[in-house]
């Protein structure tokens, strides 16, 4: 016989059990994404990268996790995280040092996982990489100084005469001096003389054109940094017309004509900071987490590129591409 205390415990059980019709919802996790850029963009392969690692760690959109994105350009990336943190996100992922700031700025509980920072340590976000840190802060440095040298490398290999290389670099960068040590060790092994062209503002670059065409230069380097990035179009115009060889740190570069890029996969850490969202959201402390450095890089080819500028690419090297733009 089936009591009344009895009767009341089976439907708290029913209320209380998973899978049945009665049973709380799981909550819907928010995720914050901001970025004074177009980085989580409907286009972006940097967002489809961090979309697909969250699906591959179990957090499907509209199932138990929702992202609210926030992008904006200047300064009115500075409202973006209040904006956020008033939707109620229960975690930001923030994109470039720029975007790491203006959660840091908004927040000092709500976990914030960075992406795409050159020197958190530097730019004055962490104390160190390594754990425990404390704080709400962790995430992923997007750039390894080791692979300027590789891009050395790469040209000389293309362009095996060159014995006189234009460096392009903003001295007052972060890692700027190890980006061109490595560089200058690599080119004493190699047999190249590196000049170093600073280029702080768009409007020193005439100047660093002039330099390298009254030393005879013979190919370029070009440093990962933003200014490069925005000055891509008159960069890559340059080269083409100069006839030099020039390797650039960004996949766009190749995209929009130049020679060969190598750095970074920044798609790959977009995935891997999925796997840190879920380290977090399952009890870590982001102080407890290491801020990790890139594992994979992207070389891409141009050939239509190299054929105005009467290279001949060889097999070997096409070999080692991870593109190659026909």
């Amino acid at each position: 016989m089936l009591t009344r205390r009895r009767a009341c415990q089976v439907i708290a059980f029913a209320v209380a059990a998973p899978g049945t019709a009665l049973a709380q919802a799981p909550k819907i996790v928010r995720l914050g994404l901001l970025a004074p850029d177009g980085t989580f963009s409907d286009a972006s392969p940097l967002l489809a990268a961090f979309r697909q690692g969250l699906a591959e760690r179990g957090w499907i959109e509209g199932r138990n996790v929702t992202l609210v994105r926030r992008d904006s350009a200047g300064e009115g990336a500075f409202f973006l995280g209040n904006a956020l943190l008033a939707l109620g996100v229960d975690l930001i992922v923030a994109a470039s040092t720029l975007g790491a700031r203006v959660a840091r700025d908004a927040t000092s509980t709500v976990p914030i996982v960075f992406v795409g920072v050159s020197d958190p340590v530097a730019s004055g976000l962490v104390a160190r990489l390594a754990p425990p840190r404390g704080g709400n802060l962790t995430g992923f440095v997007d750039v390894d100084t080791r692979s300027s040298a590789r891009a050395l490398a790469l040209l000389k290999q293309a362009a095996p005469a060159v014995t006189r290389v234009a460096l392009l670099t903003d001295p007052r960068a972060p890692l700027a001096v190890e980006y061109t040590a490595e560089v200058e060790t690599t080119a004493r092994v190699l047999g190249v003389t590196v000049h170093r062209r600073a280029v702080r503002e768009a409007d020193e670059l005439a100047a660093a054109f002039g330099a390298i065409v009254a030393d005879y230069d013979q190919a370029l380097v070009v440093l990962p940094h933003p200014v490069f990035s925005m000055l891509r179009k008159p960069l890559v115009t340059f080269a083409a017309q100069r006839r030099l060889p020039a390797i650039y740190a960004y996949r766009a570069f190749a995209a929009d004509g130049g020679f060969m890029t190598y750095g970074t996969d920044v798609a790959d850490l977009y995935r891997r900071a999925a796997g840190v969202v879920d380290q977090i959201l399952k009890g870590a402390a982001p102080g407890d987490v290491p801020i990790e450095r890139p594992r994979k890089f992207y070389f891409v080819i141009n050939l239509r590129a190299a054929h105005g500028l009467r290279v001949t690419v060889s097999e070997s090297l096409r070999a080692q591409a991870d593109q190659v733009i026909e």
